[in-house]
């Protein structure tokens, strides 16, 4: 296959998958002010409208803080101070006979801790962090990371006490000074600004529903029936009947595809993350737009037998149920068949069951790809709990398996905990042992003042697995993590300058080569002292 060939091919593969994701995007949300008239149309972008706000609020309620620290940290200064502990317990005899110092591991590993501060100062464009490693209290190493608009400058104050400091845009002379091909990596990217280039809850809204509008525009009534009092297991709907040809689906995502070329915003942020990584596997804007331009150019060589069909039963101004139909073939590809339906039966205010399946079925194979997510959710005492299930199964001869992820979720207004379990089974499990996974995430934010907030996050992990070699093994593994953020400009920043800082370009070799020396002897000092402090580690 020619490269050319090749290149077609990877088009029209990313091609299929956006062009699933605009139709579905279209239809989720296109009645924000569209239509006024009470038509089949109209009834249907009403209720799904309806349905997928009475879900987001429900979860809004819970979410507030968290979103606010979010919005906040893209354009405000602030620090943070936080700091980071584990534990390990492993059992099972053969792990504790293969590996004997497993428990002098366990006891290191309870009593470490990793404090660290970070700040950021957009106006200033500074940013700072730093980080000291500890155990039993004692610190081990320590570091610390500074850089504002023309300089970055980094620390290890337990191997030598000055920040060695680089214009950022000498990064590449340094590179290729220590030997090294550069690789496009030039100059660093001021990370204070980088930060600020990502979006804000209501801009990505904004950017949601202009696409929408976009999408909206290619629908029109004819394509839209309706037949009331329709049957749907064994009750009374309004069942809306939409068909796209094969023609309006092509047209749809032709004009995202040029919304897209237009729209500054995403290249902005695009340039951004091009700029950080230096021209190191990134890919260029006008690249992208020349692949966008393919893109529409190569539009009608994907195929959709049939066109697109969805069949919607309505109940009190929400869809209740949906089915979706599709055959998409890309040139000189096989055909396949897809099947996506969605329920949502809301018993009322306080509680609700949702559901999407997603079947995909290859025109070659028997069986199906299924991915599928269900939640149901109640009110409880405090909040409200969610019964969360994930699905990703194939009953293909190919390859047959069910990989289901169930979380266990209870909101408040200050946080969530959530238990969750991985089930494995099929085929592609039977000839090796399956580990049983388990563990937890749960989180707390308070505000302590209007410009101060206090979050917990703990991480756990369960493994557990019967080896025929090595017989019964389990381990757990708890991460805690502490943070207090602040919203301040007073944030102080060190000050580079002469007898704090060493000018690493503006030193000579022998100089440099001194200054290596003098940090490997304090390395070696320092794990001497170490190692004396803690008895050569034997009290673990």
């Amino acid at each position: 296959m020619s490269n050319q060939q090749q290149a077609k091919k990877g088009v029209n593969k990313w091609l299929v998958t956006l062009l699933t994701i605009v139709v579905i995007g279209a239809f989720g949300a296109t009645a924000y002010g569209m239509l006024q008239d009470s038509n089949p149309m109209t009834m249907y972008m009403k209720a799904q409208k309806n349905t997928m706000e009475d879900q987001m609020e429900r979860i809004e309620e819970y979410t507030g803080s968290n979103k606010e620290i979010y919005d906040r940290q893209l354009e405000e200064a602030y620090e943070t101070d936080g700091n980071v502990t584990m534990d390990l317990k492993v059992d099972g005899q053969q792990i504790q006979q293969a590996f004997p110092q497993m428990g002098m591991i366990q006891g290191i590993l309870s009593t470490l801790k990793i404090e660290y501060n970070s700040k950021i100062n957009p106006e200033s464009k500074e940013t700072f962090a730093s980080a000291d490693l500890t155990m039993q209290g004692n610190s081990i190493a320590n570091g610390s990371f500074y850089q504002n608009e023309e300089t970055a400058a980094v620390q290890a104050p337990f191997v030598y006490d000055q920040y060695f400091a680089l214009g950022n845009d000498e990064l590449g002379a340094f590179v290729e000074r220590m030997g090294e091909s550069s690789e496009g990596l030039n100059e660093l990217p001021n990370l204070a600004e980088y930060s600020q280039m990502q979006l804000t809850v209501e801009e990505t809204e904004e950017i949601l529903q202009d696409y929408v509008m976009t999408l909206g525009k290619q629908l029109n009534e004819e394509q839209f029936s309706l037949s009331e009092g329709a049957t749907y297991e064994g009750e009374k709907y309004d069942k809306v009947t939409v068909e796209i040809s094969e023609e309006e689906a092509h047209d749809m995502l032709v004009a995202v595809l040029e919304q897209v070329k237009e729209d500054e915003r995403i290249w902005d942020i695009l340039d951004q993350q091009a700029a950080l990584q230096q021209g190191v596997n990134s890919v260029s804007g006008e690249d992208m737009k020349a692949d966008i331009n393919k893109a529409i150019e190569n539009v009608d060589s994907i195929k959709i037998p049939g066109g697109i069909t969805i069949e919607a039963y309505l109940k009190d101004d929400l869809v209740a149920h949906q089915t979706w139909n599709m055959a998409l073939q890309p040139e000189n590809e096989e055909k396949v068949s897809m099947e996506i339906t969605s329920d949502y039966s809301k018993e009322n205010e306080d509680r609700y069951t949702s559901s999407v399946d997603m079947k995909v079925m290859p025109e070659s194979e028997e069986g199906a790809f299924t991915l599928s997510y269900k939640e149901d959710g109640k009110s409880s005492k405090d909040g409200m709990h969610i019964d969360h299930t994930i699905g990703v199964n194939s009953d293909m001869p190919s390859e047959s398996f069910d990989m289901t992820l169930v979380l266990n979720s209870d909101l408040t207004e200050e946080g969530s905990k959530t238990d969750f379990n991985v089930e494995l089974s099929g085929d592609l499990f039977e000839q090796q042992p399956v580990p049983s996974i388990s563990g937890f995430v749960n989180m707390k934010t308070t505000e302590e003042g209007e410009d101060s907030f206090n979050r917990n996050v703990d991480y756990g992990l369960n493994l557990s697995m019967n080896d025929p070699m090595m017989g019964d093994m389990a381990a757990e593994i708890e991460l805690n993590v502490e943070q207090n953020i602040t919203f301040s400009d007073d944030l102080s920043f060190p000050e580079l300058k002469e007898g704090n800082t060493v000018r690493v370009m503006d030193q000579s070799d022998q100089e440099l080569q001194q200054i290596g020396q003098e940090i490997e002897y304090n390395f070696q000092q320092h794990i001497g002292s170490l190692l004396g402090g803690f008895g050569g580690l034997g009290g673990f």
